[in-house]
């Protein structure tokens, strides 16, 4: 039997299912998906740029004043950002909150206005600034210079898909998909979780379906948190190397890997670096994708096994 809990968090639609027949574990199933939309909300409270009584909006209030004590919590999530900047030779950079809010992502993106009117702003390139945060293992402190804010972003989102399925996985096998960054832990019965992935052009179809029975899948494109300033059309994924919205040739990326955080940084990581870098990154660390670019042309890369749409019911990776 399929238990499932529905709710929004993180400005997107999230969803747990957990796949038991046996009749005496239904409580507590709906308990621990009643639990895991808790800590969804209690992971937003602590994280989200878009709300100025959180633990990261009080960290980045006092940037330039020096080491700040910080919560377990969010000292977990930023040595994992760190840690994606690092492999990534900051491609991926958790530092960007000024440059998104320069270019006017500076509000949760439903409450964005069309910035078409507004003067467009110079690039100010800002490769390498992760490197400018300071850490106190020791004292669980951190340093922000003056002119740096922290953004956790999509990987907030995947660390907390993956806490939850890890949790939930010793009930039954589960599925836990938080905006299309999702991750499965075990098979139903010996048959993997059917995943439908969007059309990238046109999300109301589905292009293909993925199967998973282990790991995770994450999907970036600049098709859906878009405005205009200037006259120029800006998207949230940011190139630390010209300091405005990515351009390269690639229009979504899906990625799939062990992990829902890897998966959500890869896939930014390959938009930005364009459709030839992208899949040389993937292949060097053992990932595989499907990339589309802004012509519609679509690119496997690595062992990314699709099959036609199908008309039963599948999970959504948007």
């Amino acid at each position: 039997m399929l238990h499932e809990r529905h709710f929004r968090a993180m400005n997107t639609d999230v969803g747990a299912w957990l796949w038991s027949t046996a009749p005496d574990r239904a409580t507590t199933i709906g308990r621990s998906l009643e639990w895991a939309e808790g800590v969804f909300a209690r992971v937003e409270d602590e994280l989200s740029r878009f709300r100025s009584t959180s633990a990261l909006s009080r960290l980045n209030q006092a940037a330039g004043r020096g080491p700040q004590a910080v919560s377990p919590l969010l000292w977990t999530v930023l040595l994992s950002a760190l840690q994606a900047a690092d492999d990534s030779c900051g491609i991926y950079d958790p530092t960007l909150l000024r440059t998104l809010e320069r270019i006017g992502y500076d509000r949760s993106f439903e409450s964005m206005q069309d910035l078409g009117a507004m003067e467009a702003v110079a690039s100010e390139p800002a490769f390498g600034s992760w490197r400018r945060v300071r850490l106190d293992d020791a004292a669980r402190s951190v340093s922000l210079p003056a002119d740096l804010a922290l953004d956790f972003g999509g990987i907030a989102k995947g660390w907390t898909v993956d806490h939850v399925a890890s949790a939930l996985a010793p009930l039954a096998p589960v599925l836990v998909d938080a905006g299309g960054d999702l991750r499965v832990i075990g098979a139903v019965g010996g048959e993997a979780w059917p995943i439908a992935v969007q059309d990238a052009f046109e999300p109301e179809r589905d292009r293909t379906v993925v199967r998973l029975g282990e790991g995770a899948l994450a999907t970036s494109s600049i098709g859906g948190r878009h405005w205009h300033r200037g006259g120029r059309l800006l998207h949230h994924v940011i190139d630390p190397r010209t300091g405005t919205a990515a351009d390269s040739d690639l229009h979504s990326v899906t990625v799939r890997a062990p992990s829902a955080a890897m998966a959500d940084v890869a896939a930014k990581v390959v938009l930005v670096l364009g459709s030839v870098s992208g899949s040389a990154y993937l292949l060097a660390r053992g990932l595989s994708g499907l990339l589309t670019t802004v012509q519609r042309h679509e690119i496997p890369v690595g062992d990314f096994r699709q099959e036609e749409r199908e008309p039963h019911a599948a999970v959504h990776s948007s």
